[in-house]
């Protein structure tokens, strides 16, 4: 019997795919450094360097990006992180959480975290 912690999937798989998307948007679409999208990631330019050579966050990359709701949101965080004094670890439960929406939607069997039950009460 093993017990798996609602947000280990999330740190493992849905972040870094999210990470990659945006270090993406941030270098590929608005010409930023990898230092400069590091800094507003919150991470190392190695780490973005990463996610730009698909070494990590490349498994649901995909899948995250063909919904448009989503990426609307990743959008849309995007430009808050471009505008303001925040990082992205500010949205992570958001992203994470609508993330695993659209993994719902494609069959993962996914546990809501604590933030989910919150503000998303059934």
């Amino acid at each position: 019997m093993s017990l798996q912690l609602p947000c280990e999937f999330s740190v493992r798989e849905i972040l870094p795919a999210v990470r990659s998307i945006v270090a993406q948007k941030l270098i590929k679409e608005r010409n930023l450094s990898e230092y400069k999208a590091a800094n507003l990631m919150g991470l190392t330019p190695a780490a973005v360097s990463n996610y730009l050579k698909s070494r990590r966050g490349s498994n649901l990359r995909s899948l995250l990006e063909k919904d448009e709701k989503f990426m609307d949101l990743v959008n849309e965080v995007t430009e808050r992180i471009l505008n303001s004094n925040s990082n992205l670890s500010v949205y992570y439960c958001i992203l994470c959480s609508e993330g695993k929406k659209v993994l719902t939607k494609h069959g993962y069997a996914l546990s809501p975290c604590l933030y989910e039950t919150i503000v998303e009460p059934k």
